[in-house]
């Protein structure tokens, strides 16, 4: 197991307390950047005239990315209806090449939000793209949207973590029967439901801290200090984002017993949107 390295901050903010987004295409570093303009180039060939713009979000943007522990995270805005299977079916063989092509990624997504959605006041985008957005192609919209400070508008993961946690248990359960001889992708999994997990950790604790990160060592250790009976478990979370396990069986024991806690505490502390 690899150390666990103290690494990550806390968001800046201004005079009046917003958020600063600290994004920009120069913190993009190698190896990153060829993974950026191919994932670019890759949307806008199969997007087409549906693409109004394109966003990169998390660590990369940021410069903070780490080779064999990060993922590229991107955000689409489409213009008109769209069914999102069928764009999803167009980018899932850019992102298995991508991920080909770029080992050192664990894994590369692409939301796909409606241009019209974007303008809603409850859209969660608004805050995602206006504080944590880099636009890499098309209209920068974050011009329009209103700024923020920490607060429930940065929620992300917590109220999705009960539907995220019941995907991965069951993509768990199927594992050996779709993948037999290929772990790799239920470490990419176990990633993915990790990271969630310690985020959606400091996510019950952000409005009384009033501060804002996505970086996994600050979230984990903020949300030890409220709850250090959970500290352990919260650190194996840690530790499983940062490297993940291909063990089946102890995820899903993990997942049943510490993912159930987390999801129940939401329910008890986070208000839902409407």
């Amino acid at each position: 197991m690899n150390p666990i390295r103290k690494l990550g901050r806390w968001m800046a903010t201004d005079a009046e307390g917003y958020l600063i987004n600290e994004c920009s295409w120069e913190k993009i570093q190698p190896p990153w950047l060829n993974l950026v303009c191919d994932l670019r180039d890759g949307c806008v060939n199969q997007l087409g005239d549906r693409l109004h713009s394109l966003y990169l979000r998390g660590s990369v943007p940021r410069g903070l990315a780490i080779p064999a522990v990060s993922d590229l995270d991107s955000v689409a805005l489409l213009l008109g209806e769209f069914e999102p299977d069928h764009l999803e079916a167009l980018l899932k063989p850019l992102r298995t090449a991508l991920m080909q092509r770029y080992p050192f990624c664990l894994k590369v997504e692409t939301a796909l939000v409606s241009a019209v959605e974007i303008q809603a006041p409850t859209s969660q985008w608004q805050a995602t793209l206006q504080t944590q957005g880099l636009c890499i192609y098309g209209e920068d919209v974050r011009s329009h949207l209103p700024r923020f400070k920490p607060g429930a508008a940065l929620i992300n993961h917590a109220f999705d973590l009960a539907d995220d946690l019941a995907d991965t248990q069951t993509f768990l359960r199927q594992a050996s029967a779709d993948y037999p001889h290929d772990n790799a992708h239920i470490k990419a999994q176990c990633g993915w439901i990790a990271r969630r997990m310690v985020r959606t950790g400091f996510e019950l604790v952000m409005a009384t801290e009033g501060t804002f990160t996505r970086d996994l060592y600050p979230c984990y250790e903020c949300f030890a200090r409220y709850f250090p009976a959970q500290e352990p478990l919260m650190r194996k979370a840690l530790e499983l984002a940062i490297q993940p396990s291909d063990n089946r069986e102890g995820l899903l024991m993990f997942l049943s017993h510490f993912g159930a806690w987390l999801v129940e505490r939401v329910d008890a502390t986070l208000e839902r949107p409407d």
